[in-house]
Formats: C-alpha cells, sequence, structure tokens
C-alpha cells in the first residue's frame, strides 16, 4: 500500500509535466497507485471510475511539482500505511470560496466533481475534515490575507491542503504555499486528481492555461436556484491596478452552443436565475470572432416562462459597442433589467493612469442611453477611493459623478497596492486621506435613497431566497430591487405579483397579492448536500438560523461579493457595523468614566470609613479599659464573663450578662 516515488539518477526530486508522466518515464507502476482495503476497514470502498481527459486537456501544462509529505499521526497505522484516508472518494473536504461570481461558480463546480467521486463536501471547519480546499481570491490585500490566515489554520491541523483561485495562480512561489498542491484557475476539472494526491501526501500543482474546462461538470449550487455560468475567461484589458490579470491571463471565451447548452441543462434541473458571469461581459466573443449580441440572443431565445437570466459585470470599452443590442436585451421581460458598470473615477487623468481605456465622457454617454432607451434600469458601479495619482480635484470629480447619477448600489474600495501591479511601484497617497475620501463616498452614497418611487406600485417578482430573518422571503424585482415578502409557504422559485408597502436604502417591504408561476418550487440545498431546508412553518416554528444564500444590507451588493468579504471599506456603508463600533465607543466611554470619576469616589468613601470604623472602635477600646478597673470580673468580656482585665472579644462589640453580645 505504499507509494515510494524512485529518484532520478541525481538523486533531487523529479520535476514532470503532468500526473501521468510518472508512469511514462517508469518511475511508478500504475499497480502501486491503485486503491486498497486497509486491514482496520470495516466496509468495503470501491472509489468510483472517471474517464481520463482528452490528450488536448494537457497541452499547454506548466510544471507540476512532485513530492512527499508526512500524514497525519491520527490517520496512521502501526506499519506506517495510512488507513481510510488512503482511499481516495473516502475523505471529508472542506470546501471555502472567496471572490466574485465567477470564483463561486469555480468553488462550486470543485465541490460537485468531488461529490460525484464519493467525497463529503462540507462547509464546517472541524477535526473531521481531512482536506482543505480554498478558493482564494487576489482582488484585494484583506481578502489575500484573509485567505493565507486560513492556510496556516489548516496546514497547522496536519490535514492536506489543496488551494485554488487566483493568489496561487499569480503567485505560486509565495512561502506560505510551499509544498501544497495547486489546482490552477483553468485546471479546476481536475479537482479530483489534485486531492487524490495531496490525500496521499504529494504535491501536484497544475497551473496550465488556455484550456476551457467543460461547461457541463456536477456542481454543488450555494443556491439551488441560481445557477452562474461563465461565458469567458481572462479579459483584454491592462488595468495598472489589477492583480487577475495575472491569474485569469487573456480573454478565452466559450462558444454560444456550450454556454447555450449548459442554461438549457440547469434550467432542465430547476433553476430560476441565470447569471452570466465573466472578469469583462462586453469583451466576450472578440477570441473567437462573435460579439455578445449573438450570445444573449441565443440565451434569451432558450428561456423559458419563470426563469430570469442576469447579465454579469462590464466595462465600458467594450460594451459601447454593443449598447442599442445590449438595451434591447435588457428590456426583454425574462431578463432583469440590471447591468454592473464599473467607473472606478470619474478623472480623465486618473482613468488614463489606471489605463481604463474610456473616459468620463464615454461611461456617460453609456450610462445616459440605458436609463433613456431601458426603463427603471438599475445600474451598479464600483468606486476606487485613493489611486496613487487622485488629487483632491480629481476626487471631487468623482463625487460629482455620483451626485449626479445616484447610483443604487456602489461597491466602495480603498486602494490595495497588489504586488507585481504597475500601480504597486507608484507614490502611495497616505493612509489617513484614504480613509477620509472613502468615508466621503460613503456619506455620499447613504444620503440618498433610490427606491421610493415603487412604494404603492405593484410589482412582480422572483423569489429565489429565504431572508435571514425569518419573517420574510427574498425576491427581485424585473430591476434587480431586492424585496423582502411575508413568508409564506411554496413561494420559494415562484413569480409573484406583490404590492410594495415601504422601501429602505437596500431593499423594499411588500405585501403578497398573487402567485403567478405555479411552478413547484425547489429546496435550497448547502455545499454539504444533506441541509435541505424544513418547510417555512417548520424553520419558523423551530427558531433555527435560516440558511440560504442573502447578501448583507451594505453598498456591496454587486455580483463581485456574491463571496464573503469583510474588509474595512466594503463595511463602512453597513449599519450593523456602525451599530458594533457605537457599542464599543460606548464601552470606551462607559470603562473611562468609571477610571476616572467614579473610582475616586470610591476611594475617597474607603478611607472615610476606614477612619469612622478606627475611632470607633479606639472609643469601645477605651470604654472596656474604664470598665475593667472599676467593675473587675463583673465588668470584663470574656467567654461566660471571665476574662481578664482588657481582653477584647469582639473586636469591640458590647458585653452583657457576662457573654458576648455582638
Amino acid at each position: 500500500g505504499k507509494l515510494s516515488l524512485e529518484k532520478e539518477m541525481s538523486g533531487e526530486d523529479v520535476l514532470v509535466e503532468d500526473i501521468e508522466d510518472i508512469f511514462v518515464r517508469g518511475m511508478v507502476k500504475k499497480t502501486d497507485l491503485q486503491s486498497f482495503t486497509p486491514t482496520t476497514s470495516t466496509r468495503s470502498v470501491t472509489p468510483p471510475r472517471r474517464s481520463r481527459p482528452a490528450p488536448e486537456v494537457y497541452a499547454k501544462q506548466t510544471t507540476v511539482v512532485t513530492d512527499v509529505q508526512p500524514r497525519r499521526k491520527a490517520d496512521t497505522l502501526d506499519d506506517g500505511v495510512s488507513g481510510s484516508t488512503m482511499l481516495p472518494g473516502t475523505q471529508t473536504v472542506f470546501v471555502k470560496t472567496q471572490g466574485c461570481a465567477h470564483n463561486v461558480s469555480d468553488g462550486e463546480y470543485m465541490a460537485g466533481l468531488l461529490a460525484a467521486h464519493g467525497y463529503k463536501i462540507t462547509d464546517q471547519w472541524s477535526e473531521d475534515v481531512d482536506v482543505f480546499l480554498f478558493n482564494s481570491c487576489t482582488v484585494k490585500g484583506p481578502s489575500q490575507d484573509s485567505f493565507l490566515n486560513m492556510v496556516a489554520k489548516a496546514k497547522s491541523s496536519g490535514a492536506a491542503v489543496v488551494v485554488a483561485g487566483c493568489v496561487p495562480q499569480g503567485q505560486p512561489g509565495r512561502e506560505e504555499l510551499d509544498g501544497l498542491s495547486i489546482v490552477g484557475v483553468q485546471q479546476i476539472h481536475r479537482v479530483v486528481e489534485v486531492v487524490e494526491e495531496a490525500v496521499k501526501g504529494h504535491a501536484v500543482r497544475l497551473l496550465g492555461q488556455g484550456v476551457r474546462p467543460a461547461l457541463d461538470l456536477p456542481k454543488i449550487r450555494r443556491n439551488a436556484l441560481i445557477e452562474i455560468v461563465p461565458i469567458s475567461m481572462g479579459c483584454l484589458n491592462r488595468c495598472t491596478y489589477c492583480k487577475t490579470k495575472h491569474a485569469r491571463g487573456d480573454l478565452v471565451s466559450y462558444t454560444p452552443e456550450a454556454v447555450v447548452a449548459r442554461v438549457q441543462a440547469v434550467i432542465a434541473q430547476g433553476v430560476r436565475e441565470v447569471w452570466l458571469s465573466s472578469e469583462d461581459t462586453g469583451a466576450y466573443g472578440k477570441d473567437i470572432g462573435i460579439g455578445l449580441p449573438t450570445l444573449l440572443d441565443a440565451i434569451v431565445d432558450s428561456l423559458p416562462e419563470g426563469v430570469m437570466l442576469r447579465v454579469g459585470m462590464t466595462n465600458p470599452p467594450h460594451i459601447i459597442e454593443h449598447m442599442e443590442a445590449v438595451a434591447r436585451v435588457l428590456n426583454h421581460p425574462r431578463v432583469f433589467s440590471f447591468l454592473h458598470i464599473p467607473v472606478q473615477c470619474a478623472s480623465d487623468k486618473v482613468l488614463q493612469d489606471m489605463k481604463r481605456e474610456y473616459t468620463r465622457a464615454d461611461f456617460e454617454l453609456l450610462a445616459d442611453y440605458l436609463l433613456e432607451h431601458v426603463p427603471g434600469i438599475t445600474i451598479a458601479t464600483d468606486i476606487i477611493c485613493g489611486f496613487p495619482t487622485e488629487t483632491e480635484e480629481d476626487f471631487l470629480e468623482t463625487l460629482d459623478l455620483m451626485h449626479k447619477y445616484k447610483f443604487p448600489v456602489v461597491n466602495i474600495a480603498q486602494f490595495y497596492a497588489r504586488p507585481g501591479t504597475v500601480a504597486a511601484k507608484m507614490t502611495k497617497l497616505k493612509s489617513s486621506v484614504v480613509k477620509d475620501r472613502s468615508r466621503k463616498v460613503t456619506t455620499l452614497f447613504e444620503s440618498y435613497t433610490t427606491f421610493d418611487n415603487l412604494v404603492g406600485t405593484l410589482q412582480d417578482v422572483w423569489v429565489v431566497e429565504f431572508g435571514k430573518d425569518a419573517n420574510y422571503v427574498v425576491g427581485h424585482t424585473s430591476s434587480y430591487v431586492q424585496v423582502l415578502i411575508p413568508r409564506e409557504e411554496n413561494l420559494l422559485g415562484r413569480r409573484c405579483k406583490v404590492r410594495v408597502d415601504s422601501a429602505s436604502k437596500w431593499s423594499v417591504k411588500a405585501t403578497l397579492v398573487e402567485v403567478l408561476a405555479e411552478a413547484e418550487a425547489l429546496p435550497q440545498v448547502s455545499i454539504s448536500r444533506t441541509s435541505v431546508l424544513q418547510s417555512p412553518a417548520q424553520l419558523k416554528a423551530s427558531n433555527k438560523p435560516l440558511p440560504g444564500r442573502n447578501l448583507p444590507p451594505s453598498s456591496m451588493t454587486t455580483e463581485e461579493d456574491y463571496g464573503e468579504e469583510d474588509e474595512e471599506d466594503e463595511r463602512a456603508g453597513n449599519p450593523a457595523f456602525r451599530r458594533v463600533v457605537l457599542a464599543w465607543a460606548v464601552l470606551v466611554m462607559t470603562v473611562f468614566m468609571l477610571v476616572t470619576v467614579v473610582d475616586p469616589l470610591l476611594s475617597c468613601l474607603g478611607m472615610g470609613v476606614a477612619v469612622l470604623w478606627e475611632r470607633v472602635g479606639l472609643k469601645s477600646w477605651r470604654h472596656g479599659t474604664e470598665g475593667d478597673r472599676g467593675g473587675g470580673e463583673e465588668a470584663g468580656c470574656g467567654p461566660k464573663g471571665k476574662g481578664k482585665s482588657g481582653d477584647s472579644c469582639c473586636g469591640g462589640g458590647a458585653c452583657g450578662d457576662g457573654v458576648c453580645a455582638s
């Protein structure tokens, strides 16, 4: 059952181009890698077979490092051979994903592939986890730091660790990743192979690019009603601040046929919302000679009644070429009138330094056209505060743009210098300046509301999830405005007509008028595949936390935050976060008052009591002494009146009848 990797004649570790190259070079026999039944096993486990991918999948692989790693003591038998943890497909795998919608989709694919091969998938960190799989995001420093902290914690547990996503793809040589297996962003279809080798103690790294993982792979969705479909990987931009480009690479688009086939397949599974995801939706197809409108028209034609499409994030330069066609699609009754267009900054000078390849006038041209030709459209955008070359005048232009458009959704971020980018070499602004600008943008964003016009109107709503509040389910209007509806049986997955009763900064509350789509609702399934929701009545009666994906009420509500991020800049606009800060401030002030005011008063009071006590004690002592001199034994204080002159029984207590009365 042991696997012993031979060494080359040099005696050093071997670099191989692929796992299969181990066999080609004759280093290890295939029989050495086949599973065995350990003597400690109480059941027969047969790992499911999987066919070897087509040869072209391996055409552009980069180096894979094969190494031997120590196993956990708890999983090693007396003869040194691992028990059940050496059987592929029997381990528990913890899967954690951070970042954008595309990254979330990658994580769902990897979880689905592992589950299809027998692995137990969990999102609960525990001692029972055999393999940790972290799917990372490199957009900002805090998200990367969070990922590295989790990796360090997992390594200390002794379990196998596999990392994926943009951090290891962009910086595979980081010291924190030494000895770890890596799944590249375009190698997610091979995650099972990597996990199997990691379980055996080998470090395997698949970082090849230029390969498109198939879209028809198995998946475990965070929300069974929402499917994220990647339409491409990489982009055509060269933004000076962006680290994602280093990881995702240049544009690689899927064919319209592949995307449409995936959409049709997931609709048959009960999906009610389809999100198109990409690093830049507007650039789709430029590498294969097809434009975005061709893809959108093909998808819309395949959508049945009750299923909605959401177009993903797009940068201004490429979408401007198609704005007439995009406006036409966004007006379709089965397409959300929603588009995420990051502006980042309103200063042409700063945009040029960022290499964004558009001007403020270009952005306004696009926004004005969509607002005019797509009634009720929701335009979401991103703002970067404190880019190194941003002056106060540049920043004021950004505030002016926000004043003009009053965007309903704004993703506010402080500038983070990402290693290896052009912007990282620029002279940074003072941290206090960056934070001050971030606060000003947040304050401006919170100063206006955008949903008041919906109060009193009737709206069609697609219900896709449970709210954090047990009293509501969550849906979206045709403009993708979040709607909270009083919880009722079997609303999940259905289209309803509601009357909007009130509006807040983040959502609206509404009353159900009627259910329009009678299709049976589907349960939401967690990533563990075992946590299927009970009926709404059962959930409400049990008072248990309600599972389901529900975005926090903050300005960060775009697809970029479908994964979880708690950086300081993203929390700036969150009322719950402000309440926590206020509570801490009150606590600090209370402690300060106790230390500076109450404590001295208590000290003075204590001194007064001590002085008073001393005087009373002295007076009593004198009284006892005089009685001793004048009354002899009758006045003495002691047990049964027999104490000697001057004896004190109870610290100055009064005496009577020859015994202590106090």
